[in-house]
């Protein structure tokens, strides 16, 4: 589906389908002016503070480099920003804080199926905030293939995009707040 295709959906008949999945925020971007992969972000991964880099399939070194980040995004004209936020303990609540993960990566799953079969849109990726949640711990910390392909994801992060930058841009709050988690993700369309 074109571009010119993509921007005739009937934007809020969308989004009202995406928010019945869960969602708190649905909001149509243009993704090749906006997403600009940078390296201070992956230098993030890099630290290693979360324990994934270099172990988890879908963050750094196996989500490919910066600039391949940046082709890959180049291909999209169109991108879907969707939220999930939910009231909780962010310092100690972390089992529902994995759970509001997970919920937004089905969320940009069930999009992307909507958006397939419903919209005829078949080029599209999807990217979920934080890592990948599919299967816990990740295949890839122990030297095995991801195990679920189809549905793993990887983040706006991982892929070097400023979040909160992204979210500053688009007058959305991008502050961390201790009694409630937003997780963001997005789904491409070419």
């Amino acid at each position: 589906m074109s571009s010119e295709t993509t921007r005739d959906l009937n934007c809020d008949t969308l989004c009202a389908q995406i928010r019945k999945l869960g969602a708190t925020l649905c909001q149509f971007i243009p993704s090749a002016r906006l997403l600009v992969p940078e390296e201070k972000i992956r230098r993030f991964c890099t630290e290693n503070k979360c324990g994934c880099y270099g172990n988890h399939l879908m963050c750094p070194p196996f989500v490919g480099t910066i600039p391949e980040a940046a082709e890959k995004i180049s291909t999209f004209t169109d991108a879907i920003l969707i939220q999930y936020s939910k009231g909780l303990n962010v310092e100690t609540d972390t089992v529902g804080l994995n759970a509001t993960k997970r919920t937004l990566h089905d969320i940009i799953l069930e999009t992307e199926r909507y958006l397939q079969k419903e919209m005829g849109i078949s080029t599209l990726m999807g990217l979920i905030g934080g890592s990948c949640e599919r299967c816990n711990p990740c295949a890839g910390f122990m030297g095995k293939p991801c195990p679920y392909p189809s549905r793993a994801r990887t983040s706006m992060e991982a892929l070097g995009i400023d979040v909160i930058a992204l979210l500053e841009r688009l007058d959305l709050d991008g502050k961390f707040h201790a009694d409630k988690i937003t997780w963001t993700g997005m789904i491409l369309i070419a």
